[in-house]
């Protein structure tokens, strides 16, 4: 699915996903992501959410961002510990699948919202 035209150029706005990959700043990553609206991390963690770890989050949580966005792949998968971990270590933690965790990221990146999205591959 092709998203909106990027307006500022300095930022890591998604410009598509699908099963080929997530497309950010004209890169396409075909193994999961961890961005925030000025780094990114790809290759970033397992191909499945069932072997996240905490360890995998280190970096966001040193951003200290307003939400935490958890994209676990085609679908939805609620990784209970994990989830308690990182509410535990002070991050708001919402979860859904990566297409709409890659919308999400959108809509509060052009809100001016400290975010960051850990994007499993789209087809995990």
């Amino acid at each position: 699915m092709k998203l909106h035209l990027q307006r500022d150029s300095h930022r890591n706005v998604i410009h598509a996903y699908g099963s080929q990959g997530i497309l950010i700043r004209g890169e396409n990553h075909a193994q999961g992501v961890l961005v925030s609206a000025e780094w990114l991390r790809s290759p970033w963690g397992p191909d499945r959410a069932d072997t996240l770890a905490l360890a995998h989050f280190d970096e966001a949580i040193a951003q200290k961002p307003d939400i935490l966005l958890l994209g676990t792949g085609k679908r939805q998968h609620f990784p209970l510990e994990l989830m308690q971990a990182l509410r535990a270590a002070q991050l708001a933690v919402e979860v859904m699948d990566t297409s709409a965790a890659c919308r999400t990221y959108n809509i509060l990146l052009a809100e001016d919202r400290a975010v960051v999205a850990a994007l499993l591959p789209p087809e995990a």
